[in-house]
């Protein structure tokens, strides 16, 4: 079309215009940005299912421990915390104590010093403990 422009009725064919230099341009710096926001949404999801298993796998460490370990945990955390300024910790200090699931932002079930997630949790932490003794 643009060695020849009047050979052919381009209108008719409904042939788009040549493209110029610019719209070129546009075109390719359109396709960098999408690139761009594709690569940076990518490393998100990276960054989050990474955050997933960790939560996962200690999730799954803090469940194996036994009842005496879970309290020995929480006792030297909150003896770290008080032994801390006014900073706040990363770590989760406040777990169910049947499956490990976090308590943040959740109201816990207790019952004598335990906190549970769930009535669920709470229920089969008591049948544990009345088969014991």
């Amino acid at each position: 079309m643009v060695d020849h422009p009047d050979k052919y009725d381009y209108s008719r064919a409904k042939v788009p215009g040549p493209l110029t230099q610019e719209m070129e341009a546009k075109k390719l710096e359109k396709k960098r940005a999408q690139k761009a926001q594709r690569k940076q949404r990518e490393q998100a999801q990276r960054e989050e299912r990474q955050r997933w298993e960790q939560e996962q796998g200690e999730k799954q460490r803090f469940a194996a421990l036994s009842d005496r370990e879970k309290r020995a945990l929480a006792a030297e955390r909150r003896l770290a915390a008080q032994l801390q300024d006014t900073s706040t910790t990363l770590a989760n200090i406040s777990r169910c104590w049947q499956c490990g699931e976090s308590l943040l932002g959740r109201i816990p079930f207790h019952y004598l010093d335990f906190s549970f997630c769930s009535t669920a949790c709470l229920q089969t932490h008591r049948r544990a403990r009345a088969s014991h003794t």
